[in-house]
């Protein structure tokens, strides 16, 4: 089944990262759309109010001809991605980029939304408009994925299995993405404390939930860890056997204190610390 992919476009340097990484992980490019979305600035909040009154643009349309997006798609043309299956969009910025990117997100039916990420310390992260960081805490119907400087000689999916209903999403979010794209394995993940359930029946569960996507049993393994300290265990994972992708369902809601945000969850440091690989995250 064909995938159709949102990429966030914008004038610096993380769409660079989200295209790189899109391109380094797809090998039947023919099977994959790409919608590159740009979010415009805001400028109708700051116009005088003696100003005259103009016709209302439609707030979503095809993409013109704005040179980042222009760049953008030629660059995936030249990659390799058909023409039909390259399409441009933008958004008059009303909401701000990240409520913007999931109205379009929701609207349009998406498989995924893509973002780029820049390499920013995590008290950076708390005092800057970082995109990626801010979509973590909103109520999304899709997954997203975030790429920081994505390494397109990595290979195959870690998919991290806690019994939660967003794990379980996750699974079916890999098998369906990975249905028809040859590249790449999936290793399924449980990281649990001393004296936790035996995760045979999750590993059953998440097999049964890929298989229905069509992904053959001999492209699945499993492997379990105990460890009290899943991120650090996950990150130590993906770097060593070179993870394409580490694929987790994020529960968390936004934290309400200060301690809390330095602390924060599994998901969360994996977005401040994981590079080279994609993450992909299912609410």
């Amino acid at each position: 089944m064909e995938k159709h992919l949102l990429v966030a476009i914008g004038d610096d340097f993380t769409s660079s990262l989200s295209l790189r990484y899109v391109y380094g992980f797809f090998s039947r490019r023919d099977a994959v759309k790409l919608t590159l979305f740009y979010v415009s600035p805001k400028t109708a909040a700051h116009a005088p109010h003696h100003a005259a009154p103009t016709r209302e643009a439609p707030r979503c349309q095809p993409g013109d001809a704005l040179p980042a997006m222009e760049k953008a798609k030629n660059w995936l043309l030249d990659m390799g991605f058909p023409k039909g299956n390259v399409f441009t969009k933008t958004c008059r910025g009303d909401q701000g980029i990240v409520k913007d990117i999931i109205k379009e997100c929701e609207a349009g039916l998406y498989d995924a939304a893509v973002l780029g990420r820049r390499g920013l310390s995590w008290f950076d992260e708390m005092f800057t408009d970082s995109v990626s960081h801010k979509i973590l805490w909103e109520s999304v119907s899709f997954p997203i994925w975030v790429c920081r400087n994505p390494d397109p000689n990595r290979k195959d999916v870690l998919v991290c299995l806690d019994g939660s209903p967003q794990c379980l999403r996750v699974a079916d979010h890999v098998g369906f993405i990975l249905s028809g794209e040859p590249a790449h394995d999936i290793t399924l993940l449980n990281i649990r404390g001393d004296g936790a359930p035996d995760p045979a029946p999750l590993f059953e569960k998440a097999r049964g939930i890929l298989a229905e996507n069509g992904i053959d049993p001999g492209r699945i393994r499993k492997k379990a860890i105990v460890s009290d300290d899943p991120a650090q265990a996950i990150l130590k994972l993906a770097r060593t056997e070179n993870y394409a992708a580490v694929a987790i369902g994020r529960t968390g809601d936004k934290p309400q204190a200060f301690m809390e945000h330095i602390v924060g969850t599994t998901s969360l440091k994996l977005l401040r610390k994981l590079e080279g690989a994609g993450l992909w995250l299912c609410k």
